[in-house]
């Protein structure tokens, strides 16, 4: 464990928090057994960790750029060589620990509206431990002198066995193109496996948006079941590939800020904007 490690523990479950590396989940057990992928020792990096947030936007925004307010906006390239923004600048900064106990910690950001992202936020993560699991409410305050558009969202990596069984309901998927940008088309939510009857997970990538979800998700494997729910999440982002296995609730569909901003959040002035997951396991 890191010297910055916050280490949660309370009815079996224990949990590692790393605030300075993006405010990310080291790792969640169970009676010792990992529910989320662990960090590999020595690794700080969120695209390595069991959980990571997503303020002020959620996946990919095409060639980070987009209109507000009729002027053009550039972000940070964040995750080369593609040409996109990547899941906002919050994976990307140290976040504060403003509270602390045994079973349960508050996580702090604040960015001034400077390089990354033109508007003042300030976000705060709630990790809680209790006899089910996990729960992380997530929220993001407006802090500059105009509307900000901004979405949210969770990004935990689950164990991933060769017979885990993913199940949850949902309207549709979102197809994707070459560069993994929405084409504009949605199709049957059972275009790549039929999760809603409950699907083992297929050989070929996903790495699409489903819209219209329940806001329920489980995976079932030899070592028992694995229970996502959340609040403030219409949509579900699943990542399959690689041996790796992301359910993450989100508010948003990728590049929503280019192809349909009135799906954006738009917080006024002093405003806040929620989401919440829990995750549990028996």
């Amino acid at each position: 464990m890191t010297a910055d490690m916050v280490e949660l523990t309370t009815d079996g479950w224990e949990a590692g928090v790393l605030p300075q590396a993006g405010g990310l989940i080291a790792f969640l057990r169970r009676a010792g057994v990992d529910v989320l992928r662990p960090l590999p020792e020595g690794s700080a990096n969120p695209l390595e960790s069991g959980c990571f947030p997503l303020v002020p936007f959620a996946n990919r925004i095409a060639g980070a750029r987009f209109r507000h307010d009729g002027a053009k906006v550039q972000l940070p390239r964040n995750f080369p060589p593609e040409e996109c923004a990547l899941h906002g600048i919050g994976w990307e900064q140290p976040w504060q620990v403003t509270a602390q106990a045994a079973f349960k910690c508050t996580l702090e950001h604040s960015h001034d509206g400077r390089a990354g992202w033109p508007f003042a936020y300030h976000a705060r993560q709630r990790i809680r431990l209790g006899p089910r699991g996990m729960a992380i409410s997530l929220d993001l305050t407006n802090l500059s002198d105009r509307v900000m558009p901004c979405g949210l969202g969770l990004h935990p990596y689950f164990r991933r066995r060769p017979e885990s069984l993913v199940r949850f309901a949902s309207a549709g998927v979102v197809l994707v193109g070459d560069d993994l940008i929405p084409s504009g088309e949605i199709a049957d939510a059972a275009r790549f496996s039929d999760f809603a009857a409950g699907s083992t997970l297929p050989d070929s990538l996903i790495d699409h948006c489903y819209t219209g979800w329940d806001a329920a998700a489980t995976i079932t494997d030899n070592l028992g079941t694995i229970t996502l729910t959340a609040r403030g999440a219409p949509c579900l982002h699943v990542f399959n590939g690689g041996g790796q296995l992301c359910l993450e609730p989100v508010s948003h569909v990728p590049d929503a800020l280019n192809q349909n901003p009135a799906q954006m959040t738009h917080l006024p002035p002093g405003c806040s904007a929620m989401l919440e997951m829990t995750i549990s396991a028996s």
